[in-house]
């Protein structure tokens, strides 16, 4: 039973770090690790030319997060439109771009974010503005991107898909490392009591294995003990 409880308990050292490696794989997303493009590179990449007066970015924006292919027509429509309405609305939102076509670890952080937000992308452009997800570009998007950029600015809690994504994984890891910590005082409960249980049957069963040798050595003994009764022989008389 020793055995046992040591196998177990060797189980559980074995597999509750590679538990905890299996979540820690799915690690937080750094954007300085990838190659992103601002509002300016991006247009001077698919050769637009500026269309506001002046833009700068600030801290106090908000962030338009947009995955898009070089070359793409629906792109091109949606920073062309982006473009149009710098010079109003400018002062609300700064663009970070993600090239994913020609770049696989763009490709490969398009199918995460998307997969979080519940919205597997399908294509390009993938435009993010809080949570709100626009897949692909038409000019019916207008109203709601202008409205989506503002509401998320006048926001006293704006809400980051990125910084989202890595306090789930925090969530994630530590909510995992309590599960395996639990199982395995649970586990290890339950090896003790089934140890205890074993132990006190076992003990129980050589009581009275004891007690059964007892009453037999004693019985021995008190035989032992007895004076040995020797019967009569009767003899045969013959008769004269």
């Amino acid at each position: 039973m020793k055995k046992l409880a040591g196998i177990i308990f060797a189980i559980l050292f074995a597999v509750s770090p590679m538990v905890l490696r299996a979540e820690e794989s799915k690690s937080k997303i750094d954007l300085s690790e990838y190659k992103t493009m601002n509002l300016k590179e991006t247009l001077a990449d698919e050769e637009i030319k500026e269309a506001f007066k002046s833009y700068s970015e600030t801290d106090d924006q908000i962030s338009i997060y947009l995955f898009r292919g070089k070359g793409c027509g629906y792109c091109r429509a949606f920073l062309t439109f982006l473009n149009s309405i710098t010079d109003e609305y400018g002062k609300y939102f700064k663009v970070v771009s993600f090239e994913s076509w020609y770049d696989e670890n763009n490709s490969k952080l398009l199918s995460t974010i998307s997969e979080f937000l519940g919205e597997p992308a399908s294509g390009v452009p993938y435009i993010i503005i809080g949570d709100k997800v626009f897949g692909g570009y038409a000019e019916s998007y207008d109203d709601g991107i202008k409205e989506a950029i503002k509401t998320l600015y006048d926001s006293e809690d704006r809400y980051d898909v990125f910084e989202a994504y890595n306090d789930s994984i925090e969530t994630s890891l530590s909510t995992t490392a309590a599960v395996t910590i639990w199982n395995f005082v649970i586990t290890g409960l339950g090896v003790l009591i089934v140890i205890l249980y074993v132990k006190k049957s076992n003990e129980k069963l050589l009581n009275e294995i004891s007690k059964i040798k007892t009453a037999t050595t004693k019985k021995e003994a008190s035989d032992e003990d007895k004076p040995v009764v020797k019967k009569a022989v009767k003899k045969n008389v013959k008769k004269k």
